[in-house]
């Protein structure tokens, strides 16, 4: 790489450099090299950006989306991936999550039901939390579930289950809206009093709106103090 005498570095005057120290991949658990490659195939197609990213990904779904066996090999390549391979985890639960394939109903709800490894992290306080990332895996493996719910397959016993056993506020609260989009009466019921059990009757009465529906900030109504603060200099157009 040419550098210029003006080129911004980290480093001061050393030159920087980048390498890459770990670079992931799928392992190929298919015994079947065109399965295989249509799974990473698909992986790349999801996590791409750009103009027209988002229809080429619905297209790419649309040609596995009836494969029972792809939506199996999706969950179960996520087993086989290293624990701490949070990203890899997250994009594989989300791509079975998208093809909506009731073969993977039991796969997400077993990926629900697991404990919760202890924290690795030295420092989750300011760092990464393992414990955070393994709860945000299974509210998305709910997700799941809820999509397949509201398509007529039965998911209320894990989610139920969830509700009634799960240490973590989050999944609890994952478990009670997917529940609550499945919208089936006993269903609910059942849930409802499970969080009252709980002392947690609150979650049955949180409500979700969409950015544009919340109310905003008007800053028309922003009274900011009037006298100089030290070290702040005054605004410019002042």
């Amino acid at each position: 790489m040419v550098h210029h005498e003006n080129t911004p570095r980290v480093r001061g005057t050393e030159p920087d450099e980048f390498a890459i120290r770990d670079m992931r991949s799928f392992p190929d658990i298919s015994g079947d090299p065109r399965l295989y490659r249509r799974l990473t195939d698909t992986v790349a197609v999801m996590t791409a950006s750009g103009a027209g990213a988002e229809e080429i990904y619905q297209r790419a779904l649309a040609r596995v989306r009836e494969d029972a066996d792809f939506a199996v090999l999706v969950l179960k390549t996520h087993d086989a991936l290293e624990e701490d391979a949070y990203i890899e985890r997250w994009a594989l639960v989300q791509l079975a999550i998208d093809l909506e394939h009731p073969a993977a109903g039991e796969l997400l709800a077993d990926i629900v039901r697991r404990p919760i490894p202890e924290e690795r992290s030295a420092d989750p306080a300011h760092g990464i939390s393992t414990v955070t990332e393994e709860v945000l895996l299974r509210t998305t493996a709910m997700e799941g579930l809820s999509r397949l719910f509201r398509h007529g397959v039965d998911t209320s016993d894990v989610l139920l289950e969830t509700i009634a056993r799960a240490d973590y506020t989050a999944m609890r609260r994952a478990a009670w809206f997917a529940l609550l989009d499945g919208d089936q009466r006993d269903a609910l019921e059942r849930a409802r009093a499970l969080l009252d059990e709980r002392g947690d009757g609150w979650i049955a009465d949180l409500q979700r709106h969409t950015v544009s529906d919340a109310e905003q900030a008007d800053i028309d109504r922003i009274d900011p103090p009037q006298k100089d603060l030290p070290g702040i200099p005054r605004p410019f157009d002042e």
